[in-house]
């Protein structure tokens, strides 16, 4: 039997024995738990290509400390195969050039299929929500008026991706600009329910840190300096002494802890929410390692969590939604459902949002764990395929298997060959 033959069967049994031990693929990030408000929703077009399109929503969703563990994991398992290969170590070694060339060209070949999945166009999964008064939020997003936004990843396409994945609303959070959420207001519709709605919002500096404002700029621009980059707090606290309207900052990833500051009446400056998901590499890292620490801060100060997507024109995976409950939204233009979302997240501040995410275990700073992250990524990938998944895995380990069983015949009819 050839390697690919053993190789399909393989994989085969794996689809099947891990489907004994299946999980929900997302869940109450908060409570690490059920989240049976939320459906995971998958095209066609995606579960016909689950192979792949899950692998790369996989990747998609580490932490960089997991992407680095994958890097070393695959250059050893690498190493070791040419060492175990024909000829021995010896003769691997006596051609260094050649080897050297190989292991260029398969490192190329990896960094490929992960550029692939950053630059491809692809189906998306997203969730439906099983309550008409629940709505899906994107907090934290951006478009190519953001200086590392993805010079191609226009308003539009910043609505397409959310559309695809699954929101109903995504904030235009673009750095110390408003141009996306102008370009993105021409084509919101007049009643939120008719498709997703993108609202205004920026990412700016105060307290030291990158802050999410949400809302009309005019409640903002006069307290923003000349570049329109650092906000001072206390020109947010004199207008609001003087009745002006409520600020709504939001605390974003990664950042360090230290220097959040939380809304009260006296220090309006502060914020009523942080990110508890960030899609971001560098944010799910931080946000994995510091989860406690995350929802300590938010019970003890009253402040609501959040999923965002962080997003900047990279990538087809959507790592968390931001789920609220407000009455009637469907019917609300969309200024009127951004203002209820303000206050919202004001009045009810930890009670809320509820973030939906795609479920992906992490080593909990475990080293053993860290180093076992490809066999242990594997098996929990296969734990959360749905069935529909589960039935195109098992048609492509056919389809392969099959050529590789028909290989394996001719082989052995064709008998070795004489010289």
């Amino acid at each position: 039997m050839s390697r690919a033959t053993r190789v399909s069967l393989g994989m085969g049994l794996l689809v099947l024995a891990s489907s004994a031990f299946a999980v929900e693929p997302v869940w109450d990030a908060a409570a690490a738990g059920p989240a049976p408000f939320a459906v995971q929703t998958q095209p066609l077009a995606y579960l016909v290509g689950a192979p792949l399109f899950g692998v790369w929503d996989t990747l998609s969703l580490l932490a960089l400390s997991q992407h680095y563990a994958v890097l070393v994991t695959l250059m050893a398992l690498y190493v070791g195969a040419r060492l175990r290969a024909p000829g021995g170590a010896r003769s691997r070694l006596g051609n260094a050039g050649f080897e050297a060339l190989r292991a260029v060209l398969s490192l190329v070949a990896l960094l490929t299929f992960y550029a692939a999945a950053l630059l491809l166009a692809r189906p998306m999964t997203g969730i439906e929500l099983l309550g008409l008064d629940l709505v899906s939020i994107d907090f934290h997003s951006h478009t190519n008026y953001s200086h590392d936004g993805r010079g191609s990843f226009t308003a539009p396409r910043n609505r397409a991706w959310h559309e695809r994945g699954g929101f109903n609303v995504a904030y235009v959070t673009d750095h110390y600009t408003w141009q996306g959420f102008d370009a993105a207001a021409l084509d919101n519709p007049p009643r939120a329910g008719d498709r997703t709605v993108l609202l205004s919002g920026a990412e700016i500096r105060i307290h030291r840190r990158p802050t999410n404002i949400l809302g009309d700029r005019d409640r903002y621009l006069f307290a923003l300096d000349s570049a329109r980059v650092y906000v001072a707090p206390d020109s947010l606290a004199a207008r609001y002494a003087r009745g002006g309207r409520r600020p709504t900052l939001l605390y974003t990833m990664p950042g360090a802890l230290r220097f959040l500051v939380p809304f009260t009446e006296d220090t309006p400056s502060g914020v009523v929410g942080i990110e508890l998901n960030d899609g971001s590499p560098r944010g799910l890292e931080q946000v994995k390692s510091e989860r406690r620490e995350i929802i300590a801060l938010a019970d003890s100060l009253d402040l609501a969590l959040l999923g965002a997507a962080n997003l900047h024109g990279w990538g087809r995976t959507v790592a968390s939604w931001s789920v609220m409950s407000v009455p009637g939204w469907r019917d609300m233009s969309p200024a009127r459902l951004g203002d209820a979302i303000e206050q919202e997240l004001h009045e009810s501040r930890r009670a809320a949002v509820r973030v939906v995410e795609r479920r992906m275990p992490y080593h909990d700073g475990s080293s053993i764990k860290l180093a076992m992250t490809v066999p242990w990524l594997t098996w929990e990938h296969f734990r959360m395929l749905s069935w529909a998944e589960r039935f195109f895995w098992l048609a492509w380990v056919a389809v392969f298997g099959s050529v590789s069983l028909a290989r394996d015949r001719r082989g052995r009819s064709a008998g070795p060959t004489t010289v």
